[in-house]
């Protein structure tokens, strides 16, 4: 039988708390623990005549009275544990590696007691620092002295000569410096703090290769078509893949950092206009399939994928990745659990009682180094390395060994180390932290390993937080449960000062293209009707976006289901059954832009209307004419449809991001064979699209919520046609009333600005674009770089 460790408390495993951030925390945010963390001052009275004894105290303790500050820990069988190796070999313990926190405070006669699992706040930090930095990328000279970096304290950095010389070359380039020396003034003189700074693949020859990679990219080719894109004309000789990689994460690079140093201007003239901003952003959840294992196995690694876009202009401000490419698993698990020697250590936490005595027990999720990652794939992944590597070596001397020869010793030597190593790793994986196995065939041969979708949830949405300009924010998805325990805390501030909104749709998704249009037909019908009727008595006066929220406001109904026995059950899952939020979800009768059939609920809403509507049941049917009508007019502009469509272009237009594990009765489960071996190439493949999609490529957008302007009218007059077998044409009307306005997303955000002279507007030409030092934008690099 499997023995229980000793139940531990609050204050002892209580994480860190962040200067200006804390994810554990009661979520809900009309409780008075909303961004109060547990106050472990507070006594706890037991035995006799405790109730007594803390009504006493409370008169000199209100927080006894409130429950400001007061959370308990629980355990659940979520994540249960068993260790059996090392310090429990032959006796096993039985553990919760997911514990979870309670609310304590006064909520009328009983206590909140909403639960939620305990996060480490550093894990998130370090996640937000990943996708902040898109893995490193722009991330600037460091000072290798005290690690500060030049991006963020420029001033503090004074220049001290040139480094290196470009040669004169063709196109009237005249030779210059490669790059210039900069010293870290506070640590002038320690070693590390003079470093030379130089632009990547600036000495290239053949710049329009670039160029026709990018091309290449967005335009759905594959690495081996790239390849023979670019190979010599004379000989064919094609390009390395290495090289093709190197190319393509410079241009992830450059195009990250031309669009950070123009969406920083965009910020700061929104911010300086002093104008109230709004920003509806619309978010989703991307699953992208990767070729993890080997052809002959055809199995996917699925990575998914956050994405936020702008949904007045169709802008795609973020798309993140579960998924840290600069993580070794091998290096990463002997750097964190193996000591000099090479023996597990960090594998305990030692607690001292109030006795004096100390215990031990394994490292929970969110304390462990590796509890960011998902610890079953990293250890699966680093045993995997350990397994390839012995494979490859026997492979390699197998005829040797069948003709008798035995192994070289420091070849067997090796051997004998990867076999202890994989032991190792197993012992510690399954035997003391109880992972369970994984399905992989440990055939993954790249750096990298899958983040807890949670982590990248919020540090997504906390990057998210940080690019728009002061206001509002209003954010609209799908039901997701990482959104509940994560927004409530990213948005915290934004919430208290009631400039938060956060609502959650659901459409048909399953609906054919002709039975979608039929009813977006109906609904154009019945509200033109509409609009006749209330004409007619009001006037013709009152505007087409009146009537159509008033005739929303009318036919909304309250969504719920039933059972089969006829009891009615709430629309939302589990996660959005709790007391923080309002339970009821309704129906739209606005049926357009292809989202038909739409439920949306209201998480988080203004206080005003949050109050009121936290007060009604699930089912129950709302009569207060404000509140109808404040639901109606946030229904109408709640759509993810600037993620869909972005999505949709993007899974048309490249080859790695087709569906994958897809069924046909006549072809099969459907696979990509070779659609992307290494996720870090997947991540720049679709770092690059999303900046060309923003900025390099005119198209039209309409939908709900979408700024005014997205169609010019079309003068009257007359078009030809032609008869047919003569070059005669007859003039008939022109039928079209309007013509779509082609613009890119970020001409459209006003981050592209309109030009002085009131030419037309064109977009951005690539060409000038890459070649120009945009990660020191605002810098005194950036006029050393532009002036050489």
């Amino acid at each position: 039988m499997v023995k229980k460790l000793q139940q531990l408390n609050l204050p002892e495993v209580y994480p860190a708390v962040l200067a200006d951030f804390n994810l554990n925390t009661c979520g809900d945010p009309d409780c008075g623990n909303f961004g109060v963390a547990p106050d472990f001052t507070i006594p706890v009275f037991k035995g006799k005549n405790a109730a007594q004894r803390q009504q006493a105290a409370a008169a000199s303790i209100p927080a006894l009275t409130t429950g400001l500050g007061s959370y308990t820990m629980s355990s659940d069988d979520h994540h249960p544990r068993i260790s059996e190796v090392f310090e429990y070999d032959g006796d096993p313990v039985g553990w919760d590696d997911g514990p979870s926190m309670e609310c304590g405070h006064q909520r009328g006669n009983g206590v909140c007691d909403i639960s939620f699992t305990i996060l480490s706040n550093e894990h998130f930090l370090e996640e937000y620092y990943r996708l902040l930095f898109a893995g490193g990328s722009l991330m600037g000279p460091v000072c290798g002295a005290c690690g500060a970096r030049y991006l963020a304290n420029p001033d503090e950095f004074i220049f001290n000569g040139t480094h290196g010389k470009l040669a004169a070359g063709g196109n009237r380039r005249r030779a210059k410096p490669s790059g210039f020396r900069i010293i870290h003034r506070p640590c002038k003189g320690k070693r590390g703090a003079r470093i030379s700074v130089s632009l990547d693949h600036q000495a290239q020859k053949q710049l329009r290769d670039n160029v026709r990679i990018l091309r290449c990219i967005v335009n759905g080719d594959s690495i081996t078509t790239m390849r023979r894109v670019l190979s010599d004309p004379d000989t064919g000789k094609q390009i390395g893949v290495s090289r093709l990689y190197s190319r393509i994460f410079w241009l992830e690079k450059t195009l990250l950092a031309f669009e950070q140093a123009k969406l920083r201007e965009w910020k700061q003239k929104e911010d300086a206009s002093e104008r109230f901003s709004h920003t509806r952003i619309a978010h989703d959840d991307v699953t992208i399939s990767v070729n993890w294992e080997s052809r002959l196995d055809r199995r996917l690694t699925p990575l998914q994928f956050s994405v936020s876009a702008d949904i007045r202009s169709g802008y795609v401000f973020r798309i993140d990745a579960n998924f840290d490419p600069n993580v070794d698993p091998v290096e990463f698990i002997e750097e964190h659990y193996l000591d000099d020697a090479g023996q597990p250590t960090n594998l305990r936490q030692t607690y001292t009682q109030k006795s004096g005595i100390s215990f031990t027990v394994p490292k929970m999720h969110f304390q462990r180094p590796s509890g960011r990652l998902d610890e079953a794939m990293l250890f699966a992944s680093a045993e995997g390395r350990w397994r390839v590597f012995s494979e490859r070596v026997n492979n390699a001397y197998e005829k040797r060994v069948d003709a008798g020869i035995a192994l070289p010793p420091e070849v067997q030597d090796k051997l004998n180390e990867a076999e202890d190593k994989r032991f190792q790793l197993d012992q510690i994986r399954q035997g003391y932290f109880g992972f369970h196995d994984t399905d992989r065939d440990f055939r993954g041969s790249f750096n990298g390993s899958v983040v807890k979708p949670t982590y990248t949830k919020a540090a997504h949405l906390a990057c998210l937080r940080d690019m728009l300009p002061k206001g509002k924010i209003t954010l609209v998805g799908e039901q997701e449960a990482t959104m509940v325990r994560v927004v409530p805390h990213v948005f915290r501030g934004m919430i208290d000062d009631d400039m938060f909104e956060w609502f959650v749709i659901s459409f048909d998704k399953e609906v054919s293209a002709p039975k979608s249009k039929e009813r977006m037909a109906r609904f154009r019908e019945a509200l033109e009707g509409y609009k006749e009727k209330v004409r007619a008595v009001l006037g013709e006066e009152i505007s087409d976006r009146y009537l159509l929220e008033q005739f929303c406001a009318e036919r909304m109904s309250t969504a719920f289901t039933e059972a089969r026995n006829g009891v009615k059950i709430p629309y939302s899952i589990a996660n959005f059954q709790s007391r923080q939020f309002p339970q009821i979800w309704i129906r739209s009768p606005a049926e357009y832009f292809g989202e038909t059939r739409k439920i949306v609920g209201f998480p988080l809403l203004r206080k005003k209307y949050r109050d009121p509507l936290k007060k009604l049941a699930f089912d129950q049917e709302i009569s207060d004419p404000d509140l109808r009508a404040a639901l109606a007019r946030r229904a109408l502009r709640a759509t993810v449809q600037p993620v869909s469509t972005f999505m949709a272009s993007l899974r048309h237009r490249t080859s790695p991001t087709k569906r994958a594990g897809g069924k046909g009765s006549r072809n099969g489960p459907a696979y990509i064979n070779g659609a992307v071996f290494n996720p870090a190439v997947l991540m720049a493949f679709l770092n690059i699209y999303r900046v060309h999609y923003n900025w390099f490529e005119p198209r039209q957008y309409k939908g709900p919520g979408a700024s005014a302007g997205s169609e010019a009218p079309v003068e009257e007059g007359m078009s030809a046609i032609r008869v047919p077998g003569s070059d005669e044409t007859i003039e008939v009307p022109k039928r079209a009333t309007t013509s779509p306005v082609m613009l890119t997303p970020a001409m459209r955000l006003g981050a592209d600005s309109v030009k002085a002279n009131g030419r037309t507007r064109k977009a951005p030409d690539p060409r000038r674009v890459l070649y120009r030092p945009w990660l020191y934008h605002g810098t005194p690099l950036w006029k050393k770089f532009e002036t050489r």
